[in-house]
């Protein structure tokens, strides 16, 4: 069932709730497909090459718990299972299918080539399965209560290796530039935050971008937007790698797990790149974003 009108109401920082806490497991066995002739697997994370995201055709196969093992004082018609697709970086979402847990659940859901091209064709995008509730109970310590709160859900991540995920992308408009102490066009800025060689804690990044909500709106929507956004990209892991020079400019290598070997990483290719090259770029910096525009295939997409 196609979904046009369904919308999470829940806060971010939502719980689980302990009066169904047995509801956590029950998506476990969902799994997802990447490709047409290919077989869904458990895994939750992909990252994934340009040829990759080219030849990608997406289907989630759905596996849901026995209701009646975990399902409490809830009915089955108060609760929904939901399709939920995210692109972190473009900040859109979408809710791709819905149905009842009182109706036949379908075996699998196809995910449209159309709506992956609005979420980045794909790349650095999460396909969540959930279940929700579906409408207003009487609130109560512990229980589900307002449409959207979910019991239950299992997230499959894309990443593109040619694109590290430092950075947390935010919109600003006229005057929210102004109160900065930015000029009121401006186009985007990087704040660096620090700990570019540590291990973060998940969902952390290092640098928050701010982007004037006029080129954001531009940047997630048509043909421009596709083109503009591995430049912005470049440059803006350009500003992350000199403002963090100072943090790892004696070091020998990167500590594991962390942003920083996890961008040499993808910008070895076929191995990580040596620290000791990044350094390298660093202090030539014509070379740097020559180098991070290669790597990110920005001439690729203006072709």
């Amino acid at each position: 069932m196609k979904v046009d009108n369904w919308h999470r109401t829940e806060p971010r920082e939502v719980r689980p709730f302990f009066e169904s806490i047995g509801a956590e497991r029950s998506l476990d066995s969902c799994g997802l497909r990447i490709y047409e002739d290919g077989d869904a697997t458990l895994n939750t994370s992909y990252e994934l090459d340009e040829i990759d995201f080219q030849r990608m055709s997406l289907a989630v196969s759905v596996k849901v718990a026995e209701y009646k093992a975990w399902i409490g004082k809830l009915k089955p018609n108060e609760l929904d299972l939901v399709l939920i697709a995210r692109h972190g970086f473009l900040k859109r979402s979408r809710v791709l299918e819905k149905v009842s847990l009182a109706q036949e659940l379908p075996g699998q859901w196809e995910i449209d080539q159309k709506v992956l091209s609005q979420l980045g064709g794909g790349r650095n995008t999460s396909i969540t399965v959930a279940i929700c509730l579906t409408e207003d109970r009487t609130e109560k310590p512990g229980s589900p209560f307002i449409p959207g709160h979910w019991l239950a859900k299992k997230t499959f991540l894309l990443r593109s290796r040619t694109m590290p995920t430092l950075f947390d992308l935010r919109v600003r408009n006229d005057e929210d530039w102004v109160a900065a102490g930015y000029p009121r066009k401006t186009y985007y800025a990087v704040d660096y935050l620090g700990g570019i060689d540590t291990e973060l804690e998940e969902g952390a990044s290092v640098a928050t971008v701010w982007v004037h909500a006029d080129a954001h709106a531009k940047l997630t929507t048509g043909a421009l937007g596709d083109s503009m956004q591995p430049l912005l990209a470049s440059e803006i892991i350009f500003s992350i790698v000199l403002e963090s020079f100072h943090e790892w400019k004696d070091q020998t290598e990167a500590a594991p797990e962390t942003p920083l070997a996890n961008l040499l990483a993808k910008l070895g290719g076929d191995r990580p790149m040596p620290l000791g090259e990044l350094k390298s770029l660093a202090v030539k910096p014509s070379h740097l974003r020559a180098t991070l525009q290669d790597r990110l295939s920005v001439l690729s997409v203006l072709r």
